[in-house]
């Protein structure tokens, strides 16, 4: 009987033992689970934190329109910037009007969502401002009537990684008459700083004003986030070239006739 009960005190003993170390092992398991929420939890606390203030650089490949590296074939260890098209008659007057939507286009083209952030209003009037104080001679002036405006401007929910998609259309003669921009309010499942999106907003201006595609960093290059975000001289010249029939106007103001531009490219390299 003796030896019997030893025997069920040292199993109890061991049990217990077994009970100590599993409470632990959870313990330690529990304190981990906790260490990772809290990391987690400050993570997105930051990224919240920088986006708001405009902090948070997005650097996944966004682009924009349909772009094809074969157009810049023949260019090899040159820097271009690609020459479009030139505006035909409504840029006579030496001003182009532009309207930006006050909603969000939802995905699929169903109608509009929520209203678009003033951040991001302020951006695109800032990315035009910009192109605006740097352009000797033309104007560009906001409307809120957008069936006067030459250029409109809207933000539509995010799209993979097209960051926005500008749209020229033309007359008989192949000048342009009208643009509509599409700028993404994010893309990969995140949204644009205002920063981002007037970095946006000032390269789809340059196809606007008749530009393609630069073959280097710079505003003009397909992978937006690649490029600068500031108007460099070449764009500016490239913006002349493309449009120099009316930049080339006598000095007693008699339009030369309209013409297309005379280049395909204004190369960047010496500049």
């Amino acid at each position: 009987m003796v030896l019997n009960s030893n025997s069920s005190n040292k199993k109890g003993e061991d049990n217990n033992q077994e009970g100590i170390i599993y409470n632990y092992e959870k313990r330690k398991e529990y304190i981990l689970i906790g260490i990772v929420f809290a990391v987690l939890a400050a993570l997105s606390v930051a990224y919240l934190i920088m986006i708001q203030f405009g902090l948070f650089q997005f650097y996944l490949p966004f682009s924009d329109n349909e772009y094809d590296g074969k157009e810049f074939e023949g260019y090899s260890g040159r820097d271009v910037i690609l020459v479009c098209c030139s505006w035909g008659e409504e840029l006579a007057d030496g001003e182009l009007t532009y309207f930006i939507g006050e909603n969000i286009i939802k995905q699929g083209g169903n109608g509009n969502g929520e209203k678009v952030e003033s951040g991001s209003i302020k951006a695109i009037n800032r990315a035009i401002q910009d192109w605006d104080s740097k352009i000797e001679r033309l104007t560009f002036t906001e409307t809120s009537e957008r069936q006067n405006a030459d250029i409109e401007f809207y933000v539509r929910e995010g799209r993979n990684e097209r960051a926005g998609v500008t749209k020229n259309y033309y007359d008989y003669y192949g000048f342009i008459t009208k643009s509509y921009v599409m700028i993404s309010d994010g893309a990969f499942g995140f949204g644009f700083s205002d920063g981002q999106i007037e970095h946006i907003a000032k390269h789809e201006f340059g196809h606007v004003l008749g530009l393609g595609h630069a073959n280097f960093d710079t505003l003009m290059a397909a992978q937006v986030n690649r490029g600068s975000g500031t108007v460099s001289d070449c764009e500016i010249d490239a913006v002349y070239k493309a449009n120099e029939w009316w930049f080339e106007k006598s000095t007693d103001g008699r339009l030369l006739y309209i013409r297309h531009p005379n280049t395909e490219h204004v190369e960047c390299s010496a500049m």
